[in-house]
């Protein structure tokens, strides 16, 4: 059966790869979008809610921003104990049995007395997000052929904006109307709505079919090529050459240790000035003055420049290198965060700064997504990534609560966004040692 498998993986993959995208296999690679613009919708949502929740609960600015990061911890916890299911039960059980997580966590939310209840039902959420983003880019790429796989890889990650803009929009209406706990109810029901969707049209990966084998497994394919409108294949009996494996030890060894290191900081400090930004914005706006669904909206602006963030960096990297986007974009993060703190009395100009920003922001970490995916040998790429996404989460855990602990320090709000956006800066330097042979 081993030699089955080799061949069947050979022969499937090709299949897919030289063949042109059916309808079925866009459909899917489009589920993966809307599902990644749902984990938007899900990670902000503590966000767009928390004026609403320190009006109600008179809490510190510390304990709201523990709150915040709830759910990112959360989203550490699922990335670590979840997503390797994704390799041993398959893509499209894992990516239904964290849509219920997710669910159940944002329904439970609306539902909370008190701040502990509040930060566990948010880690319940973050587990299942963290969970489902490595599931759904694995079946952007599986279900894509080579010539549009980049690119649909690159439209998954511009789900999370596109989530971000509209469930901010939604939200504003929501909060207007029946409270901040409406957030979390139509986020839970919308997310509910997904499972069914996922369970009659996304089948399993034909990847993972190949690499698992068993007696069927040449059937389950052939079923899956027939919906994608493609020929089938049959056994053979050439064996496919075993992978050397990865040793995640050597990439903290003589050869990798730098640019694994240099990567990680890279990314951490990139999504602590994110998750500082995205996570108390719409409060650092009401503070200001502004009416809680003012804020919301204008915080939801930001993704508007993120989604033509997140394209414009496959474009740009062609002409001046992934690195040199990754760099700039980073610092000019930095220098926009230093902008938007000082126009925070008018709201056009803020508006209009927070679309720049976006661009800038998520070009940084679309930018970082591909730097890390072309930085390791192929052997060691997917180990390479997993390590620095998930130590980068640390910094997207502690972006919120340094945020809540320098505002309750006293730090006017203004200067709180150029001392975090700072980190951006360093995050870029960061980058520019690292040799390009890979990622140029």
């Amino acid at each position: 059966m081993a030699s089955i498998t080799g061949q069947m993986n050979r022969s499937a993959s090709r299949i897919l790869a030289d063949s042109p995208m059916s309808s079925f296999q866009i459909l899917v690679v489009f589920i993966s979008v809307l599902l990644n613009a749902l984990d938007g919708f899900d990670v902000l949502a503590i966000t767009f809610a928390a004026p609403g929740i320190s009006e109600d609960w008179s809490i510190s600015r510390s304990a709201l921003g523990v709150v915040i990061s709830a759910s990112l911890a959360g989203m550490v916890a699922g990335s670590v104990l979840l997503a390797p299911f994704a390799d041993r039960i398959g893509r499209r059980p894992t990516i239904l049995f964290c849509l219920i997580l997710m669910a159940v966590g944002m329904l439970l939310t609306a539902t909370a007395s008190s701040i502990t209840m509040l930060g566990i039902y948010r880690v319940i959420t973050g587990i299942g997000i963290g969970g489902i983003i490595p599931s759904i880019t694995a079946v952007s790429a599986e279900f894509s052929n080579e010539k549009r796989r980049n690119f649909a890889v690159s439209a998954m990650t511009i789900g999370f904006p596109v989530g971000g803009l509209v469930g901010g929009m939604i939200s504003a209406e929501l909060v207007d109307m029946s409270g901040w706990r409406a957030i979390f109810v139509a986020g839970g029901l919308l997310t509910a709505a997904f499972i069914p969707v996922v369970w009659f049209a996304m089948p399993e990966s034909i990847e993972y079919l190949s690499a698992r084998g068993g007696p069927d497994a040449v059937n389950k394919i052939n079923a899956i090529l027939k919906r994608m409108g493609h020929e089938t294949i049959s056994e053979a009996d050439a064996p496919a050459p075993e992978p050397q494996k990865a040793d995640p030890r050597e990439l903290l060894g003589p050869k990798y240790r730098t640019t694994t290191i240099l990567l990680i900081s890279a990314y951490m400090l990139h999504l602590l000035t994110y998750y500082f930004y995205a996570g108390w914005l719409p409060k650092i706006l009401t503070d200001s003055g502004y009416d809680i669904p003012t804020a919301i909206a204008t915080s939801s602006i930001m993704h508007i420049g993120g989604i033509f963030g997140g394209m414009a960096i496959g474009w740009a990297s062609h002409y001046i290198g992934l690195k040199r986007v990754a760099v700039i974009s980073m610092a000019g993060t930095s220098v926009m965060l230093a902008v938007f703190a000082a126009v925070t009395d008018d709201l056009l100009t803020l508006r209009t700064v927070a679309v720049v920003l976006g661009v800038f922001m998520f070009g940084g970490i679309v930018g970082l997504y591909a730097f890390l995916a072309r930085a390791f040998p192929a052997r060691l790429r997917v180990t390479g990534c997993g390590m620095a996404i998930a130590c980068g989460r640390g910094g997207a855990v502690m972006g919120p609560i340094l945020g809540g602990v320098l505002l309750d320090a006293g730090l006017q709000a203004s200067a709180a966004l150029t001392v975090v956006g700072i980190a951006a800066a360093i995050g870029a330097l960061f980058l520019l040692p690292i040799r390009m042979e890979r990622a140029d």
